[in-house]
């Protein structure tokens, strides 16, 4: 169940824009982003590299994974432990279709 407000979306701007808005709105979401920049990491580590909690991490995991900016994938062995990691082609994606937008460029 996803408890973020809905984003308003404007006539003329596209879904990539609003999505866009959605991740780089927000600068718990932000922190996350440069975290990974720096590579792939566990929850541990990226609370240690961000210093949120691990409750506000998780749910902003989540959220990104679902806006396909974060990948998460299973680490073999004992237990369930996730290594999560960035999808800067999806980053740049969004970036660039803000930047367009906001710019007076094509609604992407």
């Amino acid at each position: 169940m996803n408890n973020m407000p809905a984003v308003v979306r404007p006539e003329g701007q596209s879904p990539l824009v609003a999505q866009a808005a959605i991740v780089f709105g927000n600068t718990v979401r932000l922190s996350i982003i440069r975290a990974l920049k720096n590579g792939p990491g566990r929850r541990g580590e990226i609370v240690e590299r961000t210093g949120l909690g691990v409750d506000t991490l998780s749910t902003q995991l989540r959220e990104l994974q679902d806006l396909g900016v974060v990948h998460a994938a299973v680490i073999p062995g004992r237990g369930r432990p996730m290594l999560y990691s960035l999808n800067e082609a999806r980053v740049q994606e969004l970036y660039s279709a803000l930047g367009a937008y906001a710019l007076g460029g094509a609604s992407a």
